[in-house]
């Protein structure tokens, strides 16, 4: 009997250690599908992200409130900051997102917009890998449209 308590033990410990060495699961993630190939999505639906591109969770943080969902999401990956721009400039726009501007010099960085906010996309390229930092943010009442003067000057 007792050596089959042993046994009992040294087959639990074992199976217990053997998840340990497991590959984490990606949090809030959505596999791609038909038609969204080479795309991951974190934390929010409509922004695509390459799934060359690592997720970085101890840099990246989501805020979540009854209408609003805010947060930065930082990547990285060997990815050529060409094809990334590329990518972000028509998968955004696949999903709703409006291009407004870029500034490129060493760094390159994407904003768009889409109803009520806004995504700004850093991309910095190292010696091997790729920084992507992406920003989600509301957008302000002043950002919204042209402002309306009262007074009659033009």
């Amino acid at each position: 009997m007792r050596k089959i308590a042993v046994l009992f033990c040294i087959m639990v410990l074992f199976v217990s250690g053997c998840t340990l060495f497991q590959k984490p699961v990606k949090d809030e993630t959505t596999q791609p599908g038909p038609g969204t190939l080479n795309q991951t999505f974190y934390g929010f639906p409509d922004i695509p992200v390459p799934s060359e591109l690592n997720f970085v969770k101890e840099k990246s943080f989501v805020y979540e409130a009854a209408n609003l969902r805010v947060g930065v999401m930082c990547l990285s990956g060997n990815v050529d900051l060409q094809s990334l721009e590329n990518y972000f400039k028509i998968n955004m726009i696949k999903n709703g997102w409006r291009f407004v501007n870029s500034f490129k010099f060493k760094d390159v960085t994407l904003n768009f917009i889409k109803d009520d906010k806004t995504c700004n996309i850093k991309m910095v390229k190292d010696s091997f890998n790729a920084e992507v930092e992406i920003w989600v943010g509301p957008v302000s009442s002043i950002d919204k449209g042209p402002v309306q003067r009262g007074n009659g000057l033009k």
